[in-house]
């Protein structure tokens, strides 16, 4: 694989950061308030969640 440029790995950090906030974002509200609340909220943060361990594993090969 080529190495990456300054802008390049920035961005690929960034993702990395965005994805990282959005698996614990569904790690929080399993802690605290649960599910059964609000099912359009909860299933956007579930489905974000999903996504993000989705992109992880695919550009970092990151095993969640």
């Amino acid at each position: 694989m080529n190495k990456l440029n300054r802008t390049q790995q920035a961005k690929l950090d960034e993702v990395y950061k965005i994805c990282n906030k959005a698996i614990e974002e569904q790690r929080n509200r399993e802690r605290s308030l649960g599910y059964g609340h609000d099912d359009y909220t909860e299933g956007r943060i579930v489905g974000a969640a999903n996504l993000a361990r989705k992109i992880k594993r695919i550009v970092f090969g990151d095993d969640i």
